[in-house]
Formats: C-alpha cells, structure tokens, sequence
C-alpha cells in the first residue's frame, strides 16, 4: 500500500480561499486571491508577496487565525509562513547601488 500523495499547493489554496468566501470574510478573501506566488514545504505553507498591503492584511495575527482555520478545515495540519518579497524597483536601486560601490556608474535617463 503506498503513502498518499501530498497536497498540491494550489488545491490548499484555492480551498483556504473558498472557505474565506463561504464564511463571509470579503476582505480576507480577495487579499488571498491576489496570493500567486506559494509552496509547500513539508508542514509549512509559503505565501509570497511583493505588496505592503496585502503582507500587512495576511500577516495580522486575525486573519492569520482565519487562514489556519481554512486550512485545518481540510484536515490539514500546517504552519503558515509569509514572506514579504522586494518590488523589481528596489532590486533595481539595490543593484545599481552595488556598482556604485564598485565604482561603475550609470546615468539614468
């Protein structure tokens, strides 16, 4: 007999979503719908986002709650970890900061 498989990521996801719709917590619903950058890692679900605002909804400890919640819903048992990602602005400034300090320099125009 063979183990089963793990959960896909976006099955976990899409369900958490459903169940935020279903149990009427708009706000949290949409925030997670604009969620598309995730994994599974063993126990821990990964969430990442660029945007502040959507970090800071999901990150506070109520609607983390409301999500742990949608997950044990599905009879799962997982941690929940956020990470905040850097804009392709700010890489672009951390890189040319960089070469600044290797002494090459761009103009911008």
């Amino acid at each position: 007999m063979t183990a089963p498989e793990p959960p896909k990521v976006k099955t976990v996801w899409g369900k958490v979503v459903l169940y935020l719709r279903e149990h009427k917590n708009v706000a949290l619903h949409v925030v997670c719908g604009d969620i598309t950058e995730l994994e599974l890692e063993g126990d821990r679900l990964i969430l990442k986002t660029a945007e502040q605002f959507l970090y800071d909804m999901i990150t506070s400890s109520e609607n983390m709650q409301e999500i742990k919640n949608a997950i044990a819903w599905q009879g799962l048992s997982l941690n929940v970890e956020v990470i905040k990602l850097k804009k392709d602005e700010e890489l672009v400034e951390e890189d040319l900061a960089k070469l600044s300090r290797l002494g090459i320099n761009f103009r911008r125009v």
